[in-house]
């Protein structure tokens, strides 16, 4: 076994239960009280989205103990505990889970405890294209692709519709390495809102970013980046 296989088979696990869980959650799940984060101004990086009827606007929030910056709909707050036990059963669930009162849209961050090169990530993301085909309920492959995002950060994205419960489902994965650990980010949508939906998702990776050490909160003054 070589040095990329033996991270496969440790983040196989990890991955499959990220995305099992959202293709078998796409039932609605009752709206439960959930406290949003307060937030500041967006400064000059302010952006709406028009969705549904609805004009979303995004704000900065952080990860990794505010080393990672991205941008997501106000509207979107963290998955209650209680709500993300049920969603993701396994001891393997997601790190960070935002999610809409609803539930069936949902942001997630699950920082491994994988090491790669920068250089490695491209075959790493092909290899763990293949596990998924071999194993999703897949009804339409998208493709996986590698792209420089905005920031200058290396993202390989991963991108296919499976089966689930009430429809079909979008699945948007991002894999990108910090500080030398892969972190693996996930988009998901039902299918019949994916035109509405996509920008959005494509905006959360184009603003994935390392973040600057600052007295002030990334919610607080906005982001500041390296």
């Amino acid at each position: 076994m070589n040095y990329l296989d033996e991270h496969i088979v440790s983040l196989k696990a990890k991955l499959m239960d990220q995305t099992t869980a959202n293709n078998g959650g796409l039932q609605s799940i009752p709206a439960q009280n959930q406290e949003s984060e307060q937030n500041g101004s967006m400064s000059e990086q302010n952006k709406l989205f028009h969705i549904q009827n609805e004009h979303l606007a995004l704000e900065p929030r952080t990860i990794l103990d505010g080393e990672i910056g991205f941008y997501i709909p106000k509207s979107f707050s963290p998955m209650p505990v209680e709500q993300a036990a049920i969603k993701y059963p396994s001891e393997h669930r997601p790190q960070d889970i935002y999610t809409l009162a609803e539930g069936t849209i949902n942001i997630s961050f699950n920082p491994t405890d994988s090491f790669l090169e920068v250089d490695e990530l491209s075959e790493f993301v092909e290899q763990m294209a293949d596990v998924l085909r071999s194993v999703q309920p897949i009804r339409n492959w998208l493709g996986s692709e590698m792209f420089i995002n905005h920031s200058g950060l290396s993202i390989g994205r991963i991108r296919f519709i499976a089966a689930g419960i009430d429809g079909n489902l979008y699945n948007e994965l991002l894999l990108f390495i910090h500080k030398g650990r892969v972190v693996i980010g996930s988009f998901s949508c039902l299918e019949a809102e994916l035109e509405a939906w996509l920008p959005v998702a494509e905006y959360w990776g184009q603003s994935l970013r390392v973040l600057m050490p600052s007295p002030y909160s990334a919610n607080e003054k906005g982001m500041i980046s390296r």
